[in-house]
């Protein structure tokens, strides 16, 4: 009872009874996110990932040859002031059964009002975008007749410039032989005007009936008729027999009223049933530029308004190219996705006068050592017929920002260069979906322990996590007209009420916040931000090397619970001065608070930003004045053990769990290889594995005046590698334990951030034997690699000089970044 009394308490203390909350959901012990609900309030580029309504998250697949109606009514646009989506535009008789032509059900269909004329027996389509349509298929449902005549519109979306604003169509498809038989039908899309590409920019598709046998549907005996229900019956058609043998329609009156022997057999019919049961529009495929791209209700405060009318889906809309400028580097168009995508083909789509010169270049991201885009440029391009439908094809890529320049071309300077759209197609996952929670919020600060998830991740694919924390928010407030631009807080109090949009209060992190933690990488690792904390972020990368490989993310929890100490402060000293890459004497102080119901500690962890250990020299606990006297109690040479761990770790173990308050001056010795080297320290208690509590920098003693856990050091321009030797030179790996390895070592400087160091032997003629590259999580620092003498086989080498390759990849363009040694290997 006192347990659950207890955890009653905390969960007030942290909530205060509020555990509601959007994008995920705030339990007993921990936060959860698993439910499709929760995802979809995470801040994701748009159209880059799909939430399963069980949940589960994952890339959105691209796809070739879709059809374009199936989801249609994702998309809408605003056309002459009025928003629509796509689906069924109009119909000129029975609407409400319409949209079944578009539903993936060949069972459903939309049967017009058979007592309406055949001039109404027609629906359009209105694909919600426009697409470069290939083919389209018409498909009559088996219950029923296919129209008996009928012709198949496309129009690409542009209305007329006529006192009545109507679209133009064009005919694609025509049957105007009676059909009552065939129910499926495939018309190309042939491309209009001097076009080289297949297929033509369609946006509406209206399917129109031409005639009908109505009444006439089909010949049935007259038992059959007589069965059927009243609305299918048909006709009865009655003929006189000439004494020529011939049979003359007439009507039924004239009928009763002749000879028996001149009355032919009458005839019985069933009613006409069209029924349209599906149309697809088959497309080159999911178009990257068009999903990507913001809402109707984002465009306003959008970032990238250019680019809004060359990719809103939209012939209608287009921009006039200017000229490149190379010289100023301007009028290009960039267009950025959002995330990576696995491209090969790139449309430029027209309404008239294209420009009759361009180029496009695509990059995936990366950066060159001066922080640029590393763009791939494609030939330059001359459109000498005026094409409107242009393309770029290459070998497939991961492609994230897209760029076109139109260029300067004398026989076009005429030509005003309108680019509708520019259209982006592939096939895949998209290879990196990067997804932000809102910030987790809990009314107390509380320590954050074990991150868990639960993913599938086939092979060339896998889930990275991130976290951030802190105990400050920034309220930033936004201003809106009712048409949702976004105007100043002075522009909004001057308008009368009636003209105010709303006031959206933005959170951010506050300048307390952390920067985005070391990647998680596998499940129930403990939380690798500060922590105790109020607030809490959480970053998921989905990831995969693979296009036709996808990694999913079923749920996410993140433990919680009260802090083992109230609060913990450190200092280090001293934090200037220090010379790089020397053993220097610090001194770390850490002062423990508590408050009632703290479990206290039994380990603190000590280590750096480099990968570098940690010497310990002395730890004596104590107040203030007896620290500063040089007194208090001497922990470690004591009842204090130390322990070190991987990457320079260094733990300090007591025997008991302090929970009393007190001074600890802890001495180590160690060497520093960045500019600014971060020392951290850790709480963590044995009864409680899961919690581990950061230490914040702060006041902790009168002692030194730095609050600060960071070294700065002037590293001035050096090289990043130096000092690299490889001991013994010469090798003799002959299994007697002398000189059988040699060490690869080397202080690496400045580099901050997970890097990969590449360590291969080679023989001279440059052939690599053996690669022992590694990742490193803190490439600054002192690193060690052994070589046994043997190639990638496992197989000794021959007797002789090879050479040892040692190099690092980094961002920046520093020189240094690579160097050799030679080794030789004797027996």
């Amino acid at each position: 009872m006192a347990g659950i009394i207890r955890f009653l308490i905390f969960w007030l203390w942290a909530f205060g009874g509020d555990a509601a909350a959007q994008g995920y959901r705030l339990l007993g012990d921990r936060v959860e996110v698993s439910r499709a609900g929760h995802w979809q309030d995470w801040t994701v580029p748009r159209g880059t990932s799909i939430i399963r309504a069980d949940g589960t998250v994952e890339p959105r697949f691209m796809r070739r040859d879709i059809n374009a109606v199936l989801n249609a009514g994702q998309f809408r646009y605003v056309s002459e002031g009025d928003t629509l989506t796509g689906g069924i535009d109009a119909a000129g008789s029975n609407i409400e059964q319409a949209p079944f032509v578009i539903d993936g059900d060949e069972t459903t269909y939309w049967q017009p009002e058979l007592e309406r004329p055949v001039a109404d027996w027609w629906v359009d389509i209105d694909l919600g975008r426009v697409v470069v349509a290939e083919r389209i298929v018409v498909r009559f449902a088996a219950s029923g007749d296919p129209f008996l005549k009928f012709r198949v519109m496309v129009s690409d979306g542009r209305t007329t410039f006529t006192t009545v604003r109507q679209r133009e169509f064009f005919r694609v498809g025509l049957v105007n032989i009676a059909n009552k038989t065939e129910r499926e039908f495939v018309f190309e899309v042939e491309p209009r005007g001097v076009e080289e590409l297949p297929g033509s920019a369609v946006q509406i598709v209206r399917i129109e009936a031409l005639e009908s046998d109505g009444v006439r549907g089909s010949e049935i005996d007259e038992e059959t008729h007589a069965a059927l229900p009243e609305v299918d019956r048909g006709a009865i058609d009655y003929f006189r027999r000439t004494r020529a043998g011939r049979q003359i329609r007439v009507e039924q009156g004239i009928y009763d009223a002749l000879p028996v022997e001149e009355q032919a057999p009458r005839r019985y019919y069933r009613r006409e049933r069209p029924r349209l049961a599906e149309v697809e529009v088959i497309a080159v495929g999911d178009n990257a530029a068009r999903l990507t791209r913001p809402t109707i209700e984002d465009w306003a405060r959008h970032e990238q308004r250019r680019t809004r009318l060359i990719s809103d889906g939209l012939l209608s809309t287009f921009q006039f190219l200017r000229e490149y400028d190379r010289l100023r580097d301007e009028n290009q168009v960039q267009i950025d996705l959002g995330a990576k995508y696995w491209l090969d083909r790139i449309r430029l789509l027209s309404p008239g006068e294209p420009p009759p010169a361009y180029q496009l270049r695509v990059a995936d991201g990366s950066l060159n050592p001066d922080g640029e885009l590393v763009w791939r440029l494609f030939d330059e391009r001359l459109n000498r017929d005026a094409r409107l439908q242009v393309e770029e094809s290459f070998p497939v890529q991961e492609v994230r920002y897209i760029d076109l320049r139109r260029l300067a071309f004398a026989a076009g300077d005429n030509e005003k260069g309108q680019v509708s759209e520019i259209q982006a197609y592939g096939e895949g996952y998209v290879s990196e979906v990067v997804m932000v929670s809102p910030i987790v919020k809990l009314r107390r600060s509380v320590l954050f322990g074990a991150l868990h998830w639960t993913a599938e991740t086939p092979r060339d694919t896998h889930v990275e996590l991130r976290t951030r924390s802190g105990d400050e928010l920034l309220r930033i407030a936004h201003y809106f007209t009712p048409r949702g631009s976004e105007i100043s807080q002075n522009t909004w109090e001057r308008r009368s009420e009636d003209r105010r949009g709303p006031v959206v209060i933005e959170e951010l992190p506050g300048a307390d916040w952390s920067n985005w933690s070391e990647v998680y990488h596998t499940s129930a690792e403990a939380f690798k931000s500060p922590s105790p904390r109020r607030y809490a972020l959480f970053e998921v990368r989905l990831k995969t090397s693979d296009p036709f490989r996808a990694a999913r993310l079923l749920d996410l929890n993140l433990d919680f619970g009260p802090p083992l100490v109230d609060q913990a402060f450190a200092e280090l000293w001293p934090v200037r001065g220090v010379e790089p890459g020397q053993t220097e004497e610090f001194t770390l102080y850490v002062r423990p608070q508590f408050r009632v119901g703290n479990p206290g500690f039994d380990r603190i962890r000590l280590q750096s930003s480099s990968a570098v250990p940690l010497e310990l020299v002395s730890v004596r606990a104590g107040s203030e004045n007896l620290l500063r006297l040089g007194g208090g109690t001497s922990l470690w040479p004591g009842a204090l053990q130390q322990a070190l761990g991987e990457q320079g770790v260094l733990d300090l173990v007591f025997a008991e769990p302090v929970t009393e308050p007190t001074l600890y001056a802890i001495r180590f010795r160690t060497q520093v290889f960045l500019g600014h080297t971060q020392f951290f320290a850790e709480l963590s208690h044995t009864g409680f594995p899961a919690r581990v509590q950061e230490v914040s920098a702060g006041e902790a003693t009168g002692l030194v005046s730095s609050q600060a856990l960071v070294a700065v050091v002037d590293l001035k321009e050096g090289r990043l590698l130096e000092d690299v030797t490889v001991t013994p030179p010469i090798l003799t790996p002959n299994g007697d334990g002398i000189n059988d390895e040699g060490a690869i070592e080397a202080k690496v400087f400045a580099v901050e951030g997970d890097k990969r160091l590449r360590v291969g032997v080679f023989d001279l003629s440059g052939r690599q034997l053996r690669d022992l590259s590694r990742q490193e999580a803190r490439p600054s620092g002192v690193h060690r690699v052994l070589w046994d003498g043997r190639d990638e086989t496992g197989r000794l080498v021959p007797p002789g000089v090879y050479a040892v390759r040692l190099g690092l990849d980094t961002d920046a363009s520093r020189q240094g970044t690579e160097t050799v040694r030679l080794v030789r290997v004797v027996y």
